[in-house]
């Protein structure tokens, strides 16, 4: 039996630059990996030809789902690969905005390639996990990036994050990714893509000016971190503006929804570890799943 955890991501920031023809969203966003919450994947080969999968999880389609395409995705770049059942135990929740179900997909495919014949290189992984999922792709690297395009994109950033603190809160709501989208492309039919992308360049905030430098990060300010998607989002679900607010109230620096949502995280300056706690713990008080972690060094 072979054993894989799969952690997760926040989005320290998301704009959408813009809609391809094909109706992908081109993003912009600051990838941030986590260790938890997570999934585990329980893995046995068969010796019989394809995937078998069981998720106690009622929300995953054991017949169509990123693992799956993964295995799918994967047995037509290379030609072949060994039958297997997965057991998916879901800690990561669903419609979360934490990318789960890709972080899910990057695991598998790495553990595969890891026993081909005929292993992809570091190119064909990536292009075999967009395939997957526009997430996906980041997971294989598990680094801070910057993310630009549909995902295909990833720029590592060159930053030292170590002291930093993050408060997660999941609440129990499931925000469907397609709907989140497809609400915004209706409130901004005609958004202004250039004055989004300018929004990037902004100068650091003076209070602090903490402004990250080197490659993928001329264009990003850690404490001015902004999620286009609330705009679609937070009418529909308030409960999640309260949230966020909750959280700048209790002293967060700045705070933000990851992905499409439902996640919602605050960031706490280095020495505000003090009041991340409190805060974490103020939330908890409130029955909300909250998760304390601090980041790390990423500088390279």
């Amino acid at each position: 039996m072979i054993h894989l955890t799969a952690g997760c991501k926040v989005n320290l920031g998301l704009h959408v630059v813009g809609v391809r023809a094909d109706g992908y969203h081109e993003l912009d966003s600051l990838f941030y990996p986590l260790p938890t919450p997570c999934d585990h994947l329980e893995i046995r080969e068969t010796g019989r030809q394809g995937i078998v999968l069981r998720c106690d999880e009622p929300g995953v389609n054991p017949e169509h789902n990123t693992l799956t395409r993964a295995y799918a995705a994967f047995v037509k770049e290379t030609g072949g690969a060994p039958g297997i059942a997965v057991h998916l135990r879901k800690g990561i929740p669903l419609g979360s905005g934490l990318g789960g179900g890709s972080s899910d997909a990057a695991s598998l495919l790495l553990w595969l390639n890891e026993r081909a014949d005929l292993p992809l290189d570091a190119a064909g992984l990536a292009r075999t996990a967009l395939a997957v999922g526009a997430d996906a792709p980041f997971f294989l690297y598990n680094q801070p990036c910057r993310v630009q395009g549909i995902g295909e994109i990833l720029t590592p950033m060159d930053y030292d994050f170590s002291g930093l603190r993050l408060v997660l809160v999941c609440p129990e709501i499931h925000v469907d990714t397609a709907w989140a989208f497809a609400r915004y492309d209706a409130l901004f039919p005609h958004a202004d893509r250039t004055a989004a992308q300018n929004s990037l360049t902004k100068s650091p905030c003076e209070a602090n000016g903490t402004f990250l430098s080197g490659a993928g990060n001329a264009t990003w300010s850690v404490w001015d971190i902004r999620n286009d998607l609330e705009a679609a989002v937070f009418p529909q679900y308030p409960q999640l503006a309260a949230i966020k607010a909750d959280l700048l109230r209790l002293g967060a620096d700045t705070a933000c929804m990851s992905g499409s949502g439902s996640s919602v995280l605050g960031l706490f300056d280095r020495a505000a570890a003090a009041k991340a706690e409190d805060a974490a713990a103020a939330l908890h008080a409130e029955k909300r799943h909250v998760y304390l972690l601090p980041l790390g060094n990423t500088g390279m």
